[in-house]
């Protein structure tokens, strides 16, 4: 089994850690991870992530990407679509993900 050390982005990490800092009660037991959940079904997923463990499959024809949580695999499944509701105002370059327009 491979383990990963990093699977969140430091943005990630800390608007999880200012959002979830007195409600959290799952921990990730990960070295160097600081992750913290307030469901288990998330550490789960989570967890899944540090394993390299994908169960979850892009259902569209010739695409082998798989993931580790569901709610991933969705998200990527909806790029085949090209639906790309994000639109930067200066130059009109649009984005299938808000995360993406903000680092443009």
């Amino acid at each position: 089994v491979v383990e990963r050390q990093h699977v969140t982005t430091p943005a990630t990490e800390l608007a999880s850690s200012q959002r979830r800092k007195n409600q959290a009660m799952y921990a990730c037991n990960v070295p160097g991870c600081k992750s913290t959940f307030t469901r288990h079904f998330n550490l789960k997923g989570h967890m899944r992530s540090h394993l390299d463990i994908k169960p979850f499959a892009c259902k569209w024809a010739g695409c082998k990407k798989s993931f580790a949580r569901a709610h991933d695999c969705k998200r990527h499944e909806a790029l085949h679509l090209n639906y790309r509701p994000f639109t930067c105002e200066g130059c009109k370059k649009t984005f299938a993900r808000l995360d993406a327009l903000k680092r443009h």
